[in-house]
């Protein structure tokens, strides 16, 4: 048996064994576990952020979950609740008389001021303004409040603006195939402006729409795909609840789920990720499931004149289920499908993920699948990925505990056709989250050891992180970039040793809707840069800082 089919069968074997574990999981005592609070790194989004009800949402948040995680700041502390309170249609609530008369406990101001910080989700049809309703709510007021909550509390109106600028030094550009080491620099900036408006035409249907303007300047290279369009539908949809626990929502819309190693907005990128579909969610206290059928929104270069286009070649679907409290902690399983009918390929994932902490503060994630389908050529696809994870929160001192993490993330290779062989497809990630800030390797033909410290500097509002990678090739083929295109596919891999990257990052809160990123990163070479023919043979630098505010 080859080592590439007895590791299919490893990865289809956890599984099965996960799924048979998980089935029983809610008859198991839960007294030795708690939800984690998972320190991984996330995409330009604000303060930590916990998932909460919609602003004029009933007194059931339960009721209305769905399963889309929220984002925080690169380097935040997310709390790992892979669910949000899908928002729901009521206006703005009635007064609180025992407010008045003096019941606002420490518990219900620390809660007002937790919905303050947390408004914001990585989905911003997602986002939760009901603690500017609050009796309790003492806390500050911000440019944009008087936004929310207008005609009669039937509309919220809002938005973002965040600008980047990036020093890159010898991997700007195209390689000779795709992104990777080029031996070009080159600096830039990269602006984007976001506005929204959440209109509830009754207490059962709302109407949500998104526009969203990327740019880019300074650059001596042509810019990258993700990075301009120059005005876009972002979202458009309509949503309706069926009942207490079922919504259905139609049109364009951003997907988020779970952990975002398959399914994300890709919020680094200038320009984020977006589908044309509709997407039916079904939620109660213990958990929910998302079905979903979806296109792609094509997203090739900035259209000046127009929107971007639904691409009907492409479909998109799947359903991913969320079980919040079992005894291995929250347990999600999905599966996700992918057809292309012009490259004529067609893929279907089947996965889970399970995440939690132990009553000894040790944090752990796992999450991995198995990808079977037909390849463009007709030939059969055989895949897998794995991702292991264990944190734990360190007291040194009294007052300094910082976080450690320890991760193995796998995809497997095959051969250096793209649409060939048995190489993982992760779909529509957020590669940059988990496998380098440079963004040089995408997750297919892939093994990377990492680890994460993560802690305070100088006081709360500021966290350094500090994550350091280690790249090899799982098959001696050639790596895959972040869009799934082959780096050098005309010369055979000298070695499968691809090399090291060392991630520094300071996340600056300067209040709760605004917040800066200083990072570098370095990129050391490895054996295949300097054995193979027809890839540079350099290091890489990468330098950045961001400035967000979102009203």
């Amino acid at each position: 048996m080859s080592q590439r089919h007895w590791k299919r069968r490893l990865l289809s074997a956890i599984a099965i064994a996960t799924a048979a574990i998980s089935s029983n999981a809610h008859a198991q005592d839960t007294s030795g576990l708690e939800p984690t609070v998972l320190l991984v790194v996330q995409q330009g989004e604000g303060a930590l952020t916990e998932p909460g009800p919609s602003p004029t949402a009933p007194s059931k948040p339960a009721a209305t979950e769905s399963i889309v995680q929220p984002e925080s700041d690169l380097a935040a502390p997310v709390v790992d609740e892979s669910t949000y309170a899908a928002p729901s249609y009521a206006s703005y609530g009635a007064p609180c008389n025992c407010c008045q008369g003096g019941c606002c406990t420490k518990k219900k101001k620390e809660a007002a001021m937790a919905k303050m910080k947390g408004a914001y989700q990585g989905v911003f049809y997602a986002n939760d303004y009901s603690y500017l309703n609050d009796p309790c709510y003492d806390g500050p007021s911000f440019f944009g409040d008087s936004l929310k909550g207008m005609l009669n509390g039937t509309l919220d109106v809002g938005g973002e603006a965040r600008v980047r600028y990036h020093s890159e030094r010898n991997f700007r550009g195209l390689g000779p195939t795709g992104l990777g080491l080029t031996g070009n620099d080159d600096q830039f900036w990269l602006t984007r402006y976001r506005m929204f408006a959440n209109w509830r035409l009754s207490e059962n249907v709302r109407f949500y729409g998104e526009y969203l303007y990327a740019d880019s300047g300074g650059e001596t290279f042509n810019n990258r795909p993700i990075e301009e369009n120059r005005g876009e539908a972002q979202n458009l949809f309509l949503e309706a609840k069926l009942t207490d626990n079922l919504s259905v929502r139609g049109g364009r819309q951003e997907l988020l789920l779970g952990a975002q190693r398959l399914v994300s907005c890709l919020d680094w990128a200038n320009t984020r990720r977006t589908f044309d579909g509709v997407r039916a969610t079904y939620a109660n206290k213990d958990g929910s499931i998302d079905a979903f059928y979806t296109h792609p929104v094509k997203r090739t270069f900035a259209y000046e004149d127009k929107w971007d286009s639904t691409n009907q070649d492409v479909q998109f679907f799947g359903a991913y289920m969320t079980r919040k409290d079992t005894w291995l902690g929250q347990w999600e399983n999905y599966y996700l499908g992918l057809n292309n009918d012009v490259a004529d390929f067609d893929y279907h994932t089947i996965g889970s993920r399970i995440v939690g902490k132990t009553d000894s503060n040790w944090m752990y994630e796992y999450e991995g699948g198995t990808q079977f389908g037909t390849n463009s050529d007709g030939t059969d696809h055989s895949a897998g990925f794995f991702t292991g994870g264990l944190g734990r929160q360190i007291a040194l001192t009294k007052d300094w505990k910082p976080t450690v993490w320890f991760w193995y993330d796998y995809a497997s290779g095959g051969d250096d056709s793209l649409r060939g062989g048995d190489g993982f497809d992760h779909l529509f990630p957020l590669a940059h989250k988990y496998n380098g800030f440079m963004d040089l390797f995408g997750r297919r033909n892939l093994h990377d050891i990492n680890a994460q410290f993560i802690t305070p500097f100088f006081g709360e509002k500021v966290k350094l992180l500090l994550w350091y990678h280690y790249f090899m090739l799982d098959e001696k083929t050639t790596p895959f970039d972040v869009v799934m295109n082959p780096y050098n596919t005309n010369n055979p891999a000298g070695d499968r040793e691809l090399g090291h990257e060392i991630d520094v990052l300071f996340q600056i809160a300067l209040n709760p809707r605004n917040s800066a990123l200083i990072g570098y990163s370095h990129f050391n070479s490895g054996k295949y840069y300097s054995t193979t023919a027809g890839v540079p043979d350099v290091d890489a630098d990468f330098f950045y800082f961001q400035y967000q505010m979102r009203f």
